[in-house]
């Protein structure tokens, strides 16, 4: 796979860069976002961005992308094979409790959440954010086949009435918490984080 043009930004640039364009797309979203205010506030000229970058397009989807590298890692660096009817619910509490205490203490996780959802709740920028939900939506799929090769996930219901069923229930705890963020002590967070968590078992699991 070839890397992004912006890997040759150094490092320190590369995440200054990010990091302005998150609290941009997070405050006024992609359509109302101002390409020249953020390159402006990192003194990028237009001529250089546009060495490393298509357009804001390409900024919004890489400043996506990498802010959320460390989640896909975890996902992707989960072996089904070693999941096993015991270890099974515990290993899922466990990559929950592990993004969880990465979202509590980095609230840059909490300006890409609503940078995403502002997108979402636009239908001419759904297309930004639709190979993010592909790729979470396959990982929540061979996960789902998986449980129930196990017998531990219900199987008396078409597999996409449960897909969409889960992802409805995680962009609405998604929203919600987003919403509610600032609001909310740590502490609270962390008992809600167990109870949603909770709700995904009861969805799912196999009575």
């Amino acid at each position: 796979m070839i890397a992004h043009p912006s890997f040759k930004l150094p490092t320190d640039k590369r995440a200054q860069l990010f990091g302005v364009a998150r609290e941009e797309f997070a405050a006024r979203g992609f359509g109302q976002a101002s390409l020249n205010r953020i390159i402006g506030e990192v003194g990028m000229s237009k001529s250089s961005f546009y060495h490393f970058f298509e357009n804001k397009t390409d900024l919004f989807q890489q400043t996506l992308e990498q802010s959320l590298a460390p989640f896909l890692g975890i996902l992707n660096a989960l072996d089904l094979s070693v999941l096993n009817a015991e270890n099974f619910w515990p290993t899922m509490q466990m990559m929950a409790d592990g993004m969880a205490e990465a979202i509590n203490q980095n609230p840059d996780f909490i300006l890409v959440g609503r940078m995403f959802y502002r997108s979402r709740d636009n239908a001419a920028e759904l297309g930004l954010t639709d190979d993010l939900l592909l790729v979470s939506g396959a990982w929540i799929e061979r996960i789902l086949q998986h449980g129930q090769a196990l017998g531990l996930l219900r199987d008396d219901v078409p597999n996409s009435f449960l897909m969409d069923g889960v992802m409805a229930l995680g962009m609405a705890i998604d929203r919600w918490m987003l919403s509610h963020w600032d609001d909310i002590a740590e502490a609270e967070r962390k008992i809600l984080q167990h109870q949603a968590f909770d709700m995904f078992v009861r969805l799912l699991e196999k009575r």
